[in-house]
């Protein structure tokens, strides 16, 4: 697939846009919003070959045009990823409206009338009605539209990954004992936690920025004045939900930190006893050591033999009792109980 033609257009957000040769349009503005269209002859048919291109064509290529070398959280692969569809079409009646939202398995929760035609808006489908707009007030409207909906869900991913982390974390506070050996696992694993969640509130506050921009362009990018209004208050749930999420990233953020400190503490401790251990070793070996010089003084090879034979053995046998059996199965108390609050 070659592309055809691309422009940059300068404008409040500046864009590029282009069409390849399969008559597949693009748009993409710098705020991260991808867009492609296609004249449709089966809806459902094309909105499968546009939702494969997207994901394995053009999101691959901006992801590595601008987020090389970037570390992208583990936990995104957990969660699904939904890219909303919208549909512009003339003279349909309300019964091929609603055919359109069966199509895509989905029902219509907002319907807007216009003053130029109308807008469904469904989950992941929004469908524009005898609009009679031009091209480019159309292209800003549908460009506002889709953002509001990417917006939204990209804000329930963030959902999804905070239940995710939290339940992680939780793993990990919920075992009252670890094995010593395991403690540097742990210690990994609760680090590569908190740089997920690290990433996540970097990215909602990059994201609020986007908001705040396209929030203040609705009055010049969305003329039809039902639309307008509509989308004002749809920006305003949007600033509440960004908050709520912000807030709620902080607490995950805490409670990951504090977990983080306490696995610190147990690693050092760890390591503190461990030392404590070698010096023990170190007393130990240091009286086997004495034994064999006593055996010395006898000026006997066979005892000299055999009390250095026993110094050699009695260390040995001490090293691996502290360090190869007993403190691999030492168990490390984490939490003896919950915390309780007042009133409870």
């Amino acid at each position: 697939m070659q592309v055809k033609n691309i422009d940059y257009l300068p404008e409040s957000i500046n864009v590029i846009e282009g069409q390849f040769d399969n008559r597949l349009f693009f748009r993409v503005s710098e705020d991260g919003l991808i867009i492609l269209s296609q004249p449709a002859e089966d809806p459902e048919k094309d909105a499968q070959r546009l939702e494969q291109f997207l994901n394995k064509k053009m999101i691959n290529l901006w992801d590595n045009l601008f987020s090389r070398g970037a570390a992208r959280p583990k936990v995104f692969d957990e969660i699904e990823s939904r890219h909303p569809l919208l549909l512009t079409v003339s003279k349909a009646t309300s019964a091929e409206m609603e055919k359109f939202f069966e199509i895509f398995n989905t029902i219509p929760h907002k319907k807007i009338d216009l003053e130029q035609g109308e807008v469904w808006i469904g989950e992941n489908l929004a469908v524009i009605n005898n609009s009679r707009f031009n091209q480019d007030v159309l292209d800003k409207a549908v460009e506002h539209l889709l953002f509001a909906r990417v917006y939204e869900i990209q804000l329930e991913r963030f959902v999804k990954g905070y239940e995710v982390l939290w339940n992680k974390v939780e793993g990990i506070r919920n075992q009252k004992y670890f094995q010593q050996q395991d403690l540097p696992v742990v210690h990994d694993r609760i680090l590569n936690i908190q740089n997920q969640a690290n990433f996540f509130r970097a990215r909602l506050n990059q994201m609020q920025h986007f908001l705040d921009w396209r929030g203040k362009l609705i009055d010049e990018y969305v003329l039809d004045s039902n639309l307008n209004e509509t989308f004002k208050r749809f920006f305003m749930s949007l600033h509440s939900s960004q908050k709520y999420l912000q807030e709620l990233w902080d607490m995950l953020a805490n409670y990951i930190n504090s977990t983080v400190s306490l696995i610190n503490f147990l690693y050092s401790d760890s390591e503190h006893k461990n030392l404590a251990n070698l010096q023990k070793l170190f007393l130990v070996s240091t009286v086997a050591a004495i034994i064999s010089l006593g055996g010395l003084l006898m000026v006997d090879v066979y005892r000299v033999l055999v009390f250095g034979g026993l110094a050699i053995t009695v260390s040995i046998l001490v090293y691996f009792l502290l360090f190869r059996i007993l403190a691999r199965y030492k168990k490390i108390s984490i939490f003896q109980k919950n915390i309780e609050l007042p009133g409870d």
